[in-house]
């Protein structure tokens, strides 16, 4: 919460009370209105810096500041000069954007840890219903199957009974013709007719009799049962799940980019080194460029990579003096950004853009320039996290500074005629294609020493570009009018 309203010091040096409207970063005090313009005619406080009350309060309340008067009260003004424009400031300002930056990776892997297991679940949910659906249609078929081998036992259990049942009825029907017989004989036949008939009958009867008991000597029985295998029983009685729900925990360490402030210096981490001796160039892939007589030069190109997107390059298009940021998804051309300089070589780093343009100039990704180096810089350059590198005609030599434009190293050798074409591997090992010499030279990443790698013989002509792919550790070189060719490093 904002603190009371200033006062104005010279009027209530003089019992007079008055709200200030600025303040005064030298003399400590508030002025009003009238005071600020006597403040302003005075010669010694003439050049005092004023800042609004408003602007005064919000810096009081800056949770990290210590209270402006208390601040800057024991600081040695001579000190403090040109702050703003300083590399101290610039330096807190890319540590903070490398602490944002790498707050954003971890951000982003979490996220991304979120959506694979949540893809998990999904598929363990999958893996689920689908065998759910396998059983189910296991015990249609199983029920089926079983339903078929009940009807067929069935039937031929029906059959013996019924082939038994039959054979009785029809012994029943016989027995019964006989009685009707005997009862008409009874009736109407005479004595001898009688006699006789009785015998037949009697022969008959004994006859269908001794039938019947044969036939019911052995009499079977059904009793159709059903025993469930133990499988199924053991699914219904003692699975109790479809399965058994692991979880597997691992650790990992994220990492955290982190810029150390050391007396308003940023110190970086030292890279891994390799020695230049055990580079080794083997040829992947050659290619033709397809060339047009009636083009623009396309002097530079750089993606524009980070955790969030990868879909947009930033051109450069020389005499033209101006820089595209190109959407190579939608294909459409999202900013131009004009110069007054011809835009050779381009180079991507720290969502920063490196423009060879009469020196160095650092915009960002809008456009708006933040920084320009004053250096003699050729037509390419080459970033890394903590240096600039590039070549220069004139001098037939390689640089390398830092993002403050102080030189670290210069190399010349006698190979180097032309030198163009600049890369820089991931241990900061220096690639140069010259153009006069036909060579492809590799410089040790302290600029001590240097050692040829192709040449014309690996036809190599008037080569003119160069990039290093470090994910696939290859290196793309692309001659002037020969195509361009693929090169694994080892």
């Amino acid at each position: 919460m904002m603190s009371d309203s200033i006062r104005c010091g010279p009027c209530d040096y003089a019992d007079n009370n008055r709200n200030a409207v600025k303040w005064c970063t030298i003399c400590e005090e508030g002025l009003c209105k009238e005071c600020e313009t006597v403040h302003k005619s005075i010669k010694t406080t003439r050049s005092h810096r004023l800042m609004s009350t408003d602007d005064f309060q919000q810096i009081k309340i800056f949770p990290s500041a210590l209270p402006v008067k208390t601040m800057t009260s024991d600081l040695n003004y001579k000190a403090a000069e040109n702050t703003k424009t300083s590399t101290a400031l610039a330096d807190l300002e890319e540590t903070v954007i490398i602490a944002l930056r790498s707050l954003q990776q971890i951000i982003n892997n979490r996220t991304a840890a979120l959506e694979n297991l949540e893809g998990q679940k999904q598929t363990i949910k999958d893996t689920i219903n689908n065998t759910r659906a396998r059983i189910i249609q296991k015990l249609d078929d199983l029920e089926q199957k079983t339903l078929l081998e009940l009807d067929t036992q069935h039937g031929k259990c029906n059959s013996e009974i019924n082939k038994l049942l039959n054979c009785l009825k029809n012994s029943e029907r016989d027995l019964n013709c006989l009685i009707e017989q005997t009862s008409q004989l009874k009736s109407f036949a005479s004595e001898i007719q009688l006699f006789l008939g009785t015998r037949q009958i009697s022969e008959a009867v004994f006859k269908e009799v001794e039938s019947v008991k044969e036939r019911i000597k052995s009499v079977p029985n059904y009793a159709i049962d059903l025993q469930l295998y133990p499988s199924i029983i053991a699914l219904m009685n003692e699975v109790d799940q479809l399965g058994k729900i692991s979880v597997k925990k691992t650790t990992t360490s994220l990492p955290f980019k982190e810029a150390k402030i050391d007396q308003a210096q940023i110190q970086l981490p030292v890279q891994e080194t390799k020695s230049i001796n055990n580079i080794k160039t083997r040829l992947r892939k050659r290619f033709n460029v397809n060339e047009n007589v009636w083009c623009i030069w396309l002097s530079g190109c750089t993606m524009l990579s980070n955790v969030i997107d990868t879909g947009r390059i930033a051109v450069t298009y020389g005499g033209s003096k101006y820089v595209e940021i190109f959407n190579i998804k939608n294909n459409t051309v999202e900013r131009k950004v004009e110069f007054d300089e011809n835009c050779n070589g381009i180079s991507y780093q720290d969502s920063k853009l490196f423009i060879s343009s009469e020196g160095i100039v650092i915009t960002d990704i809008t456009g708006k320039v933040l920084k320009t180096l004053e250096v003699d810089c050729g037509l390419y350059l080459e970033t890394t996290i903590d240096r600039i590198y590039y070549t220069v005609e004139s001098d037939n030599a390689v640089h390398c500074i830092s993002m403050t434009g102080k030189e670290i190293w210069e190399h010349k050798v006698e190979s180097l005629v032309d030198p163009r074409g600049i890369a820089v591997d991931d241990h900061q090992n220096v690639f140069v294609a010259d153009r006069g010499s036909n060579f492809l030279t590799v410089i040790q990443h302290d600029g001590s020493a240097s050692k040829t790698l192709l040449t014309k013989l690996d036809n190599l002509y008037s080569p003119t570009a160069l990039h290093y792919n470090k994910d696939k550790n290859i290196l793309i070189v692309c001659n002037a009018y020969e195509g361009a060719a693929l090169y694994n490093l080892q």
